[in-house]
């Protein structure tokens, strides 16, 4: 059970002069909570609950102060939404707020009877409250690196959060931030249920326990299981939404008036956010980019197909159709490198055994990477611009020296020329640890649901239209030149299979999406629907939906879409889900039956 912590408070009051650039003052909750604007959300979170007095103290202002208490005034994320000073503290009191309203259009638990809807409403409604709060409390924990400092500014130690709040710590009364090289992506989910104890009463958890539907459904919320969470899941997702649209000036429902940010600013944020989030990734064969010396070299239709489709998530109106105008728009404010009047290069771009020729922009690292520190690795292939024309109008230019610089699995529908053989991925060195089928790092395997996170609320869409024949074109006899099918499920499964077919996209390697099982196919979800948005840009979580409605893959005995799977490997092990397709054909073709990757073995909760 839970606890309930006894809150310390500093001796005195945080001195008013920074001793040094940089540093932060550990604050009460009371003095955190005190601007007009966070009063007012949290007269209004109140307000909706509408608990009586005393229980409303006990259960909810509680967890509030001692959320302030916890997250002092660090930033939300890095270079994205409310990445200022406060960013966390505002941001998560403004998604409870945003959830409780939401949670007033659903009925819940969902189906129940009259009698138990009155019972557990108020129930239920803690427990959107309690999902909110703690949707983003982990990212101190395991995305940031804090480190305190006493009242002269004298560096003390680094900040254990799963010792406490801040202001546990009498000796420390400033702090800084700064976010980890290499975190892990969407980690701080499940690890938000490691320090819920600082944050919640134990009364609150222990109200939540008593209901078991709602119970599961919390606790699938705050390790980030958001599709195996239900309603539940959908009001925090659509709450986290709200809030990002909010802050980066997209449309919200409750959006105030204020200054407009510029295109190219909200194009450059969006970059910044997809590299970090590894949404673009780099340096590999069939990645979206390679860092060379100076600049980064992006293939340009799946950069600008993946920032239009990131925009508009965002809540952004006016996001340019057309890639031209998004390009015009970055190279006239010095963010891409022109080559002479136009934003394009044609470049070949070579690693270890592979070679590709494609359509590439150009931007100067220091315009994408402010801190060295955060710029990743240089390319250990070489970008080598060349005059072959243009599929467009004008020439390229040849007189730019050969940039020298590593590339990844996410196909790229734009590659041309060499691809890897089918056989030194189906058939290589199969993954054999969790590494990367679950974005390990340095040999940390991440916990149990970290690979099925979901970070969007699926689309709403009138009456599904009948789902289209996937037999109508065999995989064994596939146009790769031949548009992909309108319907976004056929399509998904049409770029699955030319993927495999031309090797861009790995197959039981460790980056792979793709994974061969006894039981069939394995495709890990919903990151082959990201990457399928970000070469394609149709948006993902519709494309899941309507792939799930062609009927090639299985459910789970538990009457699920999704399967589990544990990874064994000699230096550690972790879990994959994702959706299974029992005929290989379907993906393959009828001529090629790789073997199945011998570190896969079905979970046995199914």
């Amino acid at each position: 059970m839970l606890r309930l912590f006894r809150r310390r408070e500093p001796a005195s009051p945080p001195p008013t002069g920074t001793p040094r650039e940089g540093l932060l003052p550990i604050q009460t909750a009371e003095q955190l909570l005190q601007p007009p604007h966070r009063q007012a959300l949290l007269r209004q979170i109140t307000a909706l609950l509408a608990l009586p007095a005393d229980c409303s103290s006990q259960y909810v202002l509680s967890a509030l102060h001692r959320y302030a208490a916890f997250v002092q005034e660090t930033p939300a994320s890095e270079v994205h939404h409310h990445s200022g000073r406060g960013g966390m503290l505002d941001h998560g009191l403004e998604v409870v707020l945003k959830a409780l309203q939401i949670r007033r259009g659903y009925v819940l638990p969902p189906g129940a009877e009259p009698e138990r809807l009155s019972h557990e409403a108020d129930a239920w409604s803690y427990g959107v409250f309690a999902a909110a709060l703690l949707h983003d409390v982990g990212k101190p924990v395991v995305d940031q690196e804090i480190i305190l400092y006493d009242v002269s500014g004298r560096r003390l130690s680094h900040w254990e959060p799963s010792l406490g709040p801040m202001t546990e710590r009498p000796d420390a009364n400033w702090y800084s931030v700064r976010y980890r090289h290499g975190r892990v992506h969407k980690l701080h989910e499940p690890v938000s249920s490691l320090v819920a104890h600082w944050i919640l009463p134990s009364e609150g958890v222990a109200w939540i326990s008593r209901h078991q539907e709602l119970l599961q459904a919390w606790i699938r919320t705050i390790h980030g299981q958001m599709e195996e969470a239900g309603a539940l899941g959908q009001i925090i997702l659509q709450a986290d939404r709200e809030s990002v649209a909010r802050n980066l000036g997209g449309e919200s429902p409750d959006r105030l008036p204020a200054p407009s940010k510029p295109l190219h600013e909200k194009l450059l944020t969006a970059l910044r956010h997809l590299l970090i989030e590894e949404a673009l990734p780099l340096n590999r064969n069939g990645a979206a980019g390679w860092r060379t010396e100076g600049d980064l070299w992006l293939v340009s239709k799946r950069v600008a197909d993946a920032l239009r489709v990131q925009l508009r998530e965002e809540g952004h109106s006016g996001v340019p159709s057309n890639n031209d105008r998004i390009f015009d728009t970055l190279q006239e404010h010095g963010l891409l490198t022109a080559n002479g009047d136009r934003a394009i290069w044609k470049a070949r771009v070579a690693g270890d055994g592979w070679a590709h020729e494609l359509t590439l922009i150009r931007l100067p690292v220091t315009r994408v990477w402010g801190d060295p520190e955060t710029m990743p690795a240089v390319f250990e292939g070489a970008v080598e611009p060349f005059d072959a024309g243009s599929t467009e109008e004008g020439e390229i230019s040849n007189n730019k020296p050969t940039a020298r610089g590593a590339a990844g699995p996410a196909a790229n529908t734009q590659i041309k020329g060499q691809a890897p053989e089918r056989s030194d991925q189906a058939n290589g060195e199969p993954a054999a640890a969790a590494e990367s089928l679950t974005d390990d790092v340095d040999g940390l395997p991440l916990p149990p649901g970290l690979e099925d996170v979901l970070d969007g609320t699926p689309a709403e869409h009138p009456a599904d239209p009948p789902a289209p024949d996937t037999q109508a074109e065999s995989p064994g006899e596939l146009d790769h030149e031949a548009p992909l099918p309108e319907d976004s499920g056929a399509a998904c499964l049409e770029w699955i299979r030319r993927g495999v077919a031309d090797g861009s996209l790995f197959v039981n390697t460790r980056e792979a999406r793709v994974h061969v099982v006894p039981e069939g196919v394995l495709l890990v979800s919903p990151r082959i629907f990201r990457d399928f948005a970000a070469a394609t840009g149709h948006e993902w979580s519709a494309a899941q939906k309507r792939f799930q409605k062609l009927g090639v893959h299985a459910k789970s005995p538990e009457g699920t879409n999704i399967y589990r799977y544990l990874v064994q490997g000699e230096r550690q092990g972790g879990r994959i889900n994702g959706l299974l397709i029992p005929d290989m054909s379907a993906v393959f073709g009828p001529d090629w039956n790789p073997s199945p990757n011998p570190h896969l073995a079905r979970a046995d909760d199914g």
